[in-house]
């Protein structure tokens, strides 16, 4: 049967009164909601007023429930167990869900993966699964409970915190860096004619754009492999490429670069549950270990 609420009572006085009648009491049922006994017994009143008839009999001893009370009592009692069940249930399932995080690929290889082992170390029991997408996706619609994302830290509808700052550069081989007659303009930036983002930070840098040449590998993923193959230019964040850095399969190119990304955990608009904040918790303590070794740096 659909329910009518517009002529259903209020919640809070369905609530203090399923309270009174469980314990016969307008005190024990202020305890249980944090209120006062006058608010329970106002509760009640409003209540009875609704229905237009008595639920309680009042005396000094407590209160006991009338014939319609009881029926009404046992009614209450089973709807809101059926919805304490119900949550109990959905928040177990919450418990065993696996934590689903979405960001680039590159930065989940960089910066994620090769200390996902620390996590899982500390926390066996959470499983978390990874989307890698190069374009932000929906959190809510898509269900996930994280992202990682390089921004401004502005997402309509959604909750985000700075994660790490990091220096955006040119990066190519080193045959192409340590090579003296390398001409540094007829080298093909690995990005597509029309990345609105890469062209917009070399324009702020004071770089033409107009002439630029450009190479679309078709998968973000590639051009990191293929700049260390000398095929041409990227234009990435320090932490994206620190192992090829460290490994010496990519150099910073001659190219005046001036700007730096902002990654930010973005969640959906709503207290994350245990096993997400403790992935974030993990997460922001990976951010500081970046962030003090390249000041140190």
């Amino acid at each position: 049967m659909p329910i009518d609420w517009t002529k259903l009572p209020s919640l809070a006085a369905l609530r203090a009164f399923e309270a009174a009648a469980r314990s016969s009491s307008f005190s024990e049922a202020a305890r249980s909601l944090n209120v006062t006994p006058a608010a329970v017994a106002q509760q009640v009143r409003v209540l009875e007023e609704h229905l237009g008839r008595t639920l309680v009999e009042r005396s000094a001893r407590g209160v006991s429930l009338t014939r319609d009370g009881r029926e009404l009592a046992r009614a209450l009692t089973t709807g809101f167990t059926a919805i304490a069940e119900g949550l109990d249930a959905l928040m177990e399932r919450d418990r065993n869900r696996p934590v689903r995080v979405t960001t680039t690929a590159l930065f989940a290889q960089a910066v994620i993966f090769p200390k996902i082992a620390t996590f899982w170390r500390d926390h066996p029991d959470i499983e978390v699964s990874f989307s890698p997408s190069d374009t932000p996706v929906d959190l809510v619609a898509e269900g996930f409970d994280l992202a990682v994302r390089a921004g401004g830290g502005h997402w309509p509808g959604l909750e985000a915190r700075l994660l790490l700052s990091s220096p955006i550069r040119a990066f190519a081989s080193p045959g192409l860096v340590d090579h003296p007659s390398t001409d540094w303009a007829s080298i093909p930036w690995l990005f597509p004619a029309d990345a609105p983002w890469e062209r917009s930070v070399l324009e702020r840098c004071g770089l033409p754009t107009a002439s630029l040449r450009t190479l679309d590998l078709g998968n973000p993923s590639l051009k990191v492999r293929a700049a260390e193959e000398g095929v041409g230019v990227i234009l990435e964040a320090d932490v994206d490429v620190q192992h090829q850095l460290r490994s010496g399969t990519l150099k910073v190119a001659p190219i005046p670069i001036d700007h730096v990304n902002q990654f930010f955990m973005v969640t959906p608009p709503w207290r994350p549950r245990p096993a997400v904040a403790a992935f974030m918790r993990w997460l922001e303590a990976l951010g500081r270990d970046y962030g003090e070794a390249h000041r140190e740096g």
